[in-house]
């Protein structure tokens, strides 16, 4: 059986780093870690084969020669997600579909012959035999969460060579806590299911005999949910980095009560993390309160994002505008904060009511849900907001431009230098390819982009402060051009059509 899997296209995001993807020569961040997944979860007798749109076009002769194409797709993907399966139908060959967006919103998937809903680690075999007997059902999903201790080693010998800039790896699903606008707990339960020592050893062997050196994304929703099980886990990978002479560069996704636990930061840096994803979402008290965020509400929030960074993790922080309870002084309320921690990537959103979680049953209860084409957090909102929607949209509008006006990015870096320790640096990074890939930075940055001079005066101050650090200071300073160009091309003028469309 020759099975397709596609990972449709995504939409250029802050995730993404389009613009700062060619300085690396790759073609995408990260690979489709739940596709791999699902490959291992396949008979023996099936031959998978994954065709990553992110990274290769998908031709019709190669959904020709497929069996069966399997799809996967979260919300930013569904457009390219339909494509192809109005595609497939047209050529005659049978798809099913699963993943986030499947799971939260089956009903909308009509053009699919099938769903695999869920996990798939105690359904997909069954399916698979019915499929092949011809009697496979239309719909078929988990009746309950899975062990993922059981959960096969993914496939990563399909990706394609050279393609990514990180691998992924997935240690726990499930969150404890109960956030009313994330669809974590409705996808994966409030129960943290943890995987063994033994098999991320075994997933991170995996990763390493495709000859990959570099990130590994631990893209668990809350990596500390179970931190009995994290801090038996972590000595582990100081290990088997220290076996395999540190190959991996860790990064992951945690609750802010991670400020609250030294010895469990101390554990995650010595085994090679350095950056932490943290769900701030906002800094007033009434909003975090309205959607149910009490881990946040336990204790000076900038001074918790300082102890993160003194014990030399890096702070990405997700925001949020947009509660019930902001009013216009929110945007404001967010800048002072993102400055004063000295978060440097700062993900903003509006925010949009998931199908499936406890936001959107309860406005869809009060009535406020709205049908909208688009779920880009660039476009309107899709519940009638408190605020209201022009000043909604156009101050997240004007708040994105201060946060990424080049001067100010520039200056957030410097002061996350100053509070944490300096970048470790993995050995045999500072070859000819390392420096290649400066030489391009720099070249755009600091000779071709409109922002050079707040380039060159970053790089002034470092070397006048640390000129050991203006590696580390050309590293950061790169990963900004994306946030500044991202920010400046594409979801400036989104949002300002957003507000052309409300009139």
């Amino acid at each position: 059986m020759r099975a397709l899997l596609v990972n449709p296209e995504f939409l250029p995001t802050y995730w993404s780093y389009r613009y700062v993807l060619p300085f690396v020569g790759k073609r995408a961040v990260h690979p489709p870690l739940g596709l791999l997944t699902v490959a291992a979860l396949l008979p023996p007798h099936w031959r998978p084969r994954l065709v990553d749109m992110n990274v290769e076009p998908l031709h019709d002769r190669t959904l020709r020669a497929a069996d069966v194409v399997l799809l996967t797709g979260m919300h930013a993907q569904r457009r390219s997600l339909h494509d192809v399966l109005r595609r497939c139908r047209r050529l005659g060959v049978p798809t099913v579909v699963g993943g986030p967006y499947a799971t939260t919103e089956p009903d909308l998937l009509a053009d699919a012959d099938h769903l695999v809903l869920g996990e798939a680690e105690d359904t997909l075999a069954s399916f698979c035999a019915d499929f092949e007997a011809g009697r496979a059902p239309r719909t078929t999903r988990n009746a309950e969460w899975p062990d993922v201790v059981r959960t096969p080693i993914p496939r990563y010998d399909l990706l394609r060579p050279g393609a990514y800039y990180n691998m992924s790896l997935q240690y726990s699903r499930g969150c404890p806590f109960s956030c009313e606008f994330c669809d974590i707990i409705v996808v994966y339960g409030r129960r943290p299911r943890t995987k063994t020592a033994s098999q991320v050893e075994a997933e991170l062997d995996a990763i390493h005999a495709t000859g990959f050196r570099g990130g590994v994304f631990f893209v668990d929703d809350n990596f500390i949910g179970n931190k009995k099980a994290v801090r038996a886990l972590l000595p582990c990978l100081r290990a088997w980095q220290e076996r395999r002479g540190w190959p991996f560069d860790f990064y992951t996704e945690a609750s802010l009560n991670l400020a609250d636990d030294g010895p469990l930061m101390s554990a995650m840096r010595d085994a090679g993390f350095w950056s932490v994803f943290l769900g701030i979402e906002s800094p007033e008290a009434a909003a975090l309160e309205e959607t149910r965020k009490g881990q946040n509400l336990r204790g000076d929030m900038i001074a918790r994002v300082h102890r993160v960074l003194a014990h030399g993790l890096d702070v990405w922080g997700g925001f949020i505008v947009g509660f019930d309870s902001d009013g216009p002084e929110i945007f404001e309320r967010q800048r002072e904060f993102i400055e004063r921690a000295g978060i440097a990537d700062a993900m903003v959103g509006l925010l949009h009511a998931i199908p499936g979680t406890p936001l959107a049953a309860r406005l869809g209860a009060a009535g406020r849900l709205r049908e909208t084409e688009s779920v880009d957090q660039f476009g309107r909102p899709n519940f009638t907001p408190t605020l209201p929607e022009p000043v909604l949209v156009g101050g997240y509008r004007a708040l994105l431009e201060t946060l990424y006006e080049p001067g100010r990015y520039f200056e957030r870096v410097s002061a996350l230098m100053r509070r944490r320790p300096p970048l470790a640096v993995r050995r045999g990074t500072l070859g000819p390819r390392t420096i290649a890939r400066a030489v391009r930075a720099v070249a755009t940055q600091g000779v071709l982009a409109a922002y050079r001079r707040e380039y060159w005066r970053f790089l002034g101050r470092v070397w006048r402060w640390d000129r050991r650090r203006i590696a580390e200071a050309l590293l950061r300073a790169a990963a900004g051009h994306h946030f500044i160009e991202y920010t400046r091309r594409d979801a400036v003028p989104r949002l300002t059509d957003a507000l052309d469309a409300i009139g």
